[in-house]
């Protein structure tokens, strides 16, 4: 049998975190504090781009250098970009004190990525109830992460009893700005009906914007949603063609789905 996702809100914690990016941490915040010297906001946003260039050619250690610089200098985005490649490792060794030292830095200036990354970091060490603060105060700036993290805690029942309803408002104001892994739980909520009446044609719509910006989970459940013909017309062939891609990338749930679906094409 193939393996479904029922527990994907539940899996998602883990992808989210050990997928996130130096990208997504610079985030798209406008509460960017000044630097503390005399440069210019004008020089420090194009060294940054300069920095973030060199990041996407693979130039780590010229790109930190930058980073370090803006971060002593005081813009909280930069401290922020420099705790985040301390947490993943993209200056080297992983330092999660360097990483939270940063983070601090920066979150103490309103910083809201930096805010729920604090917040992250004590997630991922099961410090649950020290993580929620950090995910409330960085939602309450609409950070879409934060948002979707306080819809985990209300579906899974962590620290508060479980609701579904709650969690798929905070899903959905997450989803609204266009979070992958939102979108992703608020299908699934429509998929097993939780939360909001079973509706397999509103799961396959939103599972469907959660697949097109790659998000892997997301691609698994819209195979399997064409394989089993719900919310969308049956096509085992659209399914592999899904599938294929991330079983290739050795995903194990990916490559147990795909031969199942090759075994059994009516």
């Amino acid at each position: 049998m193939w393996i479904k996702t029922k527990n994907s809100v539940t899996l998602f914690v883990l992808a989210f975190f050990l997928s996130s990016s130096l990208l997504v941490a610079c985030g798209n915040s406008t509460n960017t504090a000044k630097p503390q010297n005399h440069s210019s906001q004008q020089e420090v946003d194009t060294l940054f781009k300069k920095a973030e260039v060199l990041f996407e050619e693979d130039k780590n250690l010229e790109a930190y250098k930058i980073f370090k610089q803006l971060a002593e200098q005081g813009d909280a985005k930069s401290q922020n970009v420099l705790g985040s490649g301390y947490q993943h490792g993209f200056w080297g060794e992983i330092d999660l004190k360097q990483a939270k030292y940063w983070y601090q830095k920066s979150a103490d200036q309103g910083f809201r990525e930096a805010i729920y990354n604090i917040g992250a970091l004590d997630f991922l060490n099961g410090k649950h109830k020290e993580a929620l603060p950090y995910f409330e105060k960085s939602a309450k700036m609409n950070d879409p992460n934060a948002l979707n993290m306080l819809g985990i805690y209300y579906s899974n029942g962590i620290l508060f009893d479980q609701d579904y309803d709650k969690a798929l408002e905070y899903f959905r104001k997450s989803a609204d700005q266009q979070n992958r892994d939102a979108e992703f739980n608020v299908g699934q909520a429509y998929y097993y009906g939780e939360g909001v009446e079973q509706d397999y044609n509103k799961a396959f719509v939103w599972i469907n914007k959660s697949a097109n910006q790659d998000y892997s989970l997301a691609k698994i459940q819209l195979a399997e949603m064409y394989f089993s013909g719900k919310g969308v017309n049956k096509n085992v062939a659209k399914a592999v063609e899904i599938i294929k891609p991330l079983a290739e990338l050795g995903d194990p749930k990916a490559q147990q789905n795909l031969k199942w679906y090759i075994d059994h094409p009516n």
